[in-house]
């Protein structure tokens, strides 16, 4: 996906043409469907210098960061995108890393504009000054030259280059680990995913599929042909407990499980996602087309998809077993046996709005997560053209008009006052959170950039029922932090990352949720130390610290269960 940096330089900025004056608001960058032309290019772009700048030496590392010899803890990161300053053919990394060496480089003073950049991973061309994303249809031809001949360039010396950094990075850790000698529990490295063509909104979410360890853990076990599954019906059913023999998993999901057992080998070096993402083209077609799309709904598509195909193999098992081939020769009695149900609780006035513990108390200028989930599960009245329409009193209504006419006249539907509020009814192990960054405005959408402060550790229990299943009212439901999907731009374009925390795999969550005792290779974690948080942009991946990870523009949210 196309990456927009937004920049920290000065707000004076440029006129743009073809722009309709739209009030800005702080928190929020508009989404006008207008190309954006830019009077700087024509003095802030030398396709002379650039050439000489390739010719002499096109980077994949930034000079800058090495002589800076950035590191965290001695374990060194892949290195961020590279940024090329269009003027002077000036290389360096861009916003998102640590040294910000290109928006250094423009922020120098000169005689000269060296504000439009290309990212040498992306494509993107940027103007520090219009503080915009440039695009080469609606610009000079000479945008259109830069990128055809820098494209060409780069295919040439950038496999060779890459493996030259790799293989820097395999040293420098062998040297530390050396070093520092190895201990029990150390976290595993993380690989990036090779961006296939404005494919990180999926390799974003992948990173932390990758980091769900009971996702890893549960496709283990439904791996093979031939596996055996027991199922036990609910308390109130009458059936008897039915172990089947399942078929091979679906192609997605086979897929799925090489995928994330290929992201845990130790073999260093990014890892492509193509067999991967073409079997979840062939059942979403709309991501065929290598275009802009959106991280929530790759993963919606992605775990809906495996869902169905696991669906399907255990109804198979199960008409297996009742010695039925399919659904359609199926008699009624077994597709009633075979149906999974989504039961509804009923539950009394009284307790449908009691939650598990006191209610969050937010204040009015809170922008965090918990005021988020406050205001999404608060009570709403329903009054007025927003009345529900009741059964109950249109039932009795007409059982009235029965009674007092013999004409047989449908009573018309009884309107009430009602109160109505969003409560979790059941907690699961993995908690994924999205958040809405983008609200109306006028006839298009604005996207919402104000920072949503989230905790490292979450207490669902003030947003659920009193009947939530598997907790105690009164207790706490603790939440884990371990993954964010990061989206940098606006509605036009923009990059997703992520932040991922690497740490051992807890044994007692494991055991919960898979219902095994003592899972091999599996111990609790000493202390926190024994975890990091990494930062990937597709194929670069980054050790930061902590406070890093929390300063991210979520989008996604990822968190577990802690027992």
């Amino acid at each position: 996906m196309r990456v927009k940096e937004p920049s920290k330089a000065s707000p004076e900025k440029a006129k743009r043409s073809k722009r309709p004056p739209i009030p800005h608001d702080e928190d929020s960058s508009d989404d006008v469907a207008v190309g954006l032309t830019c009077e700087h290019i024509s003095h802030a772009v030398s396709v002379h210098h650039v050439k000489k700048a390739v010719a002499e030496n096109l980077r994949s590392v930034c000079l800058e960061c090495l002589k800076e010899r950035r590191s965290c803890d001695g374990q060194p990161g892949l290195p961020p995108d590279i940024w090329l300053c269009l003027k002077c053919g000036f290389q360096g990394c861009g916003q998102n890393s640590e040294g910000q060496h290109s928006l250094k480089h423009f922020k120098s003073w000169r005689a000269e504009l060296h504000c439009i950049i290309i990212n040498l991973s992306t494509w993107i061309i940027w103007c520090y000054e219009c503080d915009e994303k440039l695009s080469t249809h609606c610009n000079k031809k000479v945008l259109a030259q830069i990128v055809d001949y820098l494209q060409k360039h780069v295919s040439k010396t950038q496999t060779s280059a890459f493996s030259r950094i790799i293989k820097l990075c395999e040293e420098n850790c062998e040297t530390g680990e050396k070093n520092k000698g190895r201990k029990g529990g150390s976290v595993t490295s993380v690989k990036g995913i090779t961006n296939l063509g404005n494919t990180c909104f999926f390799n974003a979410v992948m990173q932390n599929l990758a980091q769900s360890y009971i996702l890893t853990e549960l496709m283990n076990e439904m791996k093979e042909h031939g596996t055996k599954l027991k199922i036990i019906p609910s308390s109130d059913s009458q059936l008897d407990p039915l172990v089947v023999e399942l078929s091979s998993p679906g192609p997605l999901t086979s897929a799925l499980f090489l995928f994330l057992h290929s992201m845990k080998e130790t073999e260093r070096g990014p890892l492509s996602p193509k067999v991967l993402f073409n079997q979840l083209c062939q059942k979403a077609p709309a991501f065929k087309s290598f275009q802009q799309q959106d991280s929530q709904e790759l993963l919606h598509y992605l775990l809906d998809a495996v869902r169905t195909e696991e669906t399907k193999r255990i109804q198979a098992g199960i008409l297996k077993a009742f010695n039925n081939p399919t659904t359609k020769t199926a008699d009624d009695e077994t597709r009633k046996k075979v149906k999974e149900d989504k039961h509804m609780v009923s539950q009394s006035p009284q307790n449908a709005f009691q939650t598990l513990s006191q209610s969050y108390i937010t204040t009015s200028k809170e922008c965090s997560l918990q005021s988020c989930l406050y205001h999404f599960t608060s009570m709403e009245l329903l009054m007025g053209n927003n009345k529900l329409l009741c059964e109950n009193c249109t039932e009795k209504k007409q059982k009235c008009q029965r009674e007092a006419t013999s004409a047989e006249k449908k009573a018309e539907g009884v309107y009430t006052n009602a109160r109505k509020q969003l409560l979790i009814s059941a907690v699961p192990a993995i908690l994924i959170l999205h958040l809405k960054r983008f609200h109306q405005a006028g006839l298009g959408l604005r996207k919402v950039n104000r920072h949503v402060d989230f905790p490292l550790m979450l207490d669902l229990a003030p947003f659920c029922s009193a009947t939530c299943k598997n907790v105690s009212v009164g207790g706490k439901v603790l939440y884990g932090l371990y993954g964010v999907v990061e989206h940098s731009g606006s509605m036009r374009g923009g990059h997703y990352t992520a932040y991922v925390k690497v740490r051992t795999p807890s044994r007692k969550l494991l055991e919960h949720i898979t219902g095994k005792k003592n899972v091999p290779g599996l111990k609790e974690p000493d202390s926190e130390s024994a975890s990091q948080w990494v930062h990937v942009s597709d194929t670069y991946v980054q050790v930061v610290p902590e406070s890093r990870a929390l300063s991210a523009q979520a989008y996604l949210l990822f968190y577990e269960r802690i027992l």
